[in-house]
């Protein structure tokens, strides 16, 4: 008979965060757990309290909201995933690159990568005209 294979950290990260289930949100989370924002280091931090901080500021602003998982791969200790967060006035886009701590079996890194969906924005043309400008 065959063991039924455990979910891997990141889908019990996003299956928490759409059960809004805080509790296991930081369950999944290292201590020290860092997000990394190439394209804004600004908003970058290290803290899993700050990483449940701001998913129960996501849940609780877009109580309709859900992230669906698009595409995962996992290579060795990093899952890489593509999601699209979706709720009734926003939708976000997001690629993150998580670093798995297989000492703790916690979620150590994130790299995030990530923009608000803008279906009314300019075609291809236009927007690479407008680089730099």
């Amino acid at each position: 008979m065959a063991v039924p294979r455990r979910k891997n950290l990141v889908t019990r990260f996003i299956e928490a965060v759409n059960n809004r289930s805080l509790h296991e949100v930081a369950g999944v989370l290292h201590p020290d757990f860092e997000m990394v924002v190439p394209q804004h280091p600004s908003r970058g931090f290290t803290g899993r309290d700050q990483e449940v901080a701001n998913m129960e500021h996501l849940v609780s602003t877009y109580p309709d909201g859900r992230i669906q998982i698009l595409a995962m791969v996992e290579s060795g200790s990093e899952v890489w995933v593509e999601t699209l967060f979706a709720a009734r006035d926003v939708e976000i886009a997001a690629v993150v690159i998580f670093e798995i701590d297989r000492m703790t079996e916690t979620i150590r890194r994130g790299r995030f990568y990530s923009e608000q969906v803008d279906r009314a924005g300019p075609d291809i043309n236009e927007w690479i005209r407008g680089l730099g400008s």
